[in-house]
């Protein structure tokens, strides 16, 4: 885990240097210098909430973790700052790249790892609640100002990713909100997703509406994700093979219902690759062949 959290901070870093130089760059834009730099400020805040996490790292964090972030990932966030470093170097920053950048990257699951990351670490709950307000203001901020410029709803549609109408629904069954938060980002804009946090409110949503892809815990309030998923079949067969367990469950009796029904299971913690390949093969089959099971 402390390699992770040396990563974000070196992503918050990176960000936080870009947009001060930006800043310097469009000097003759006051607008736009002036965001930039509030931009700058707001990233170093973030890069000190890590620093101090970064104290609190135990043995006991990867019990807790549900993904590994492999290096693709890691690359595709830090994309954006790579290419405009790259334009810096080369004196072809334009005002308009720059922006295509900052909505790329802030639009990005870039603060859905930070959020969960924080989550992770056993930081106090109103620390992160103020850290998520934190980066809802630092969110809307870049939104509102990208939205005020020529064409910037369009950039602002674009990189949010929303769902369109008749997309795909997905249903997201997980008692720690911040993991839920982490793998509807990462779902993007396939789909509409709901998210539920205990089995009896997930069986209630697919008995209400239809889903092209299930993800539960197992281990889960009220209802489990075993039993959840008996009475879901019994309502509706025709989920067979739209369900996936991520869990952490140690439960034999669970892990065997697992394996003898051939549900698809992935263990926390898992790459994100790997979740992102899973959710995307069950949303592009109408079946998943069931010796797909990992645990």
């Amino acid at each position: 885990m402390s390699n992770v959290i040396s990563w974000l901070i070196g992503v918050e870093t990176s960000a936080a240097n870009l947009y001060e130089e930006a800043a310097n760059v469009f000097l003759a834009d006051r607008g736009f210098s002036r965001f930039l730099s509030k931009m700058a400020e707001e990233e170093r805040a973030h890069e000190k909430v890590l620093q101090k996490a970064s104290a609190a790292i135990s043995d006991n964090e990867m019990k807790r973790a549900s993904f590994h972030f492999d290096n693709g990932f890691r690359n595709r966030i830090e994309a954006p700052f790579a290419r405009a470093w790259c334009l810096l170097e080369d004196q072809n920053l334009s005002k308009d790249a720059m922006v295509d950048i900052i909505a790329e990257a802030e639009f990005s699951e870039w603060n859905e790892v930070l959020i969960y990351t924080l989550d992770i670490l056993n930081i106090l709950d109103e620390d992160i609640q103020k850290f998520i307000s934190d980066i809802d203001q630092h969110r809307t901020s870049a939104q509102d100002y990208i939205a005020s410029l020529p064409g910037g709803e369009s950039i602002i549609q674009r990189v949010r990713r929303l769902s369109k109408p008749g997309s795909k629904r997905v249903l997201i069954v997980e008692n720690n909100r911040y993991v839920a938060h982490m793998l509807e980002a990462l779902v993007g804009g396939q789909a509409n997703v709901i998210i539920a946090s205990n089995g009896q409110e997930g069986l209630s949503h697919i008995r209400q509406r239809s889903f092209d892809l299930i993800v539960s815990e197992v281990d889960l309030p009220m209802m489990n994700g075993i039993e959840m998923y008996k009475q879901a079949l019994e309502a509706a067969p025709s989920l067979h093979g739209k369900f996936i367990f991520f869990t952490g469950t140690e439960c034999r009796e669970y892990l065997e219902f697992v394996r003898s029904s051939r549900v698809l299971m992935l263990p926390k913690p898992s790459p994100v690759k790997l979740v992102c390949e899973m959710m995307n093969k069950v949303l592009g089959s109408t079946s998943v062949p069931h010796d797909a099971t990992l645990h």
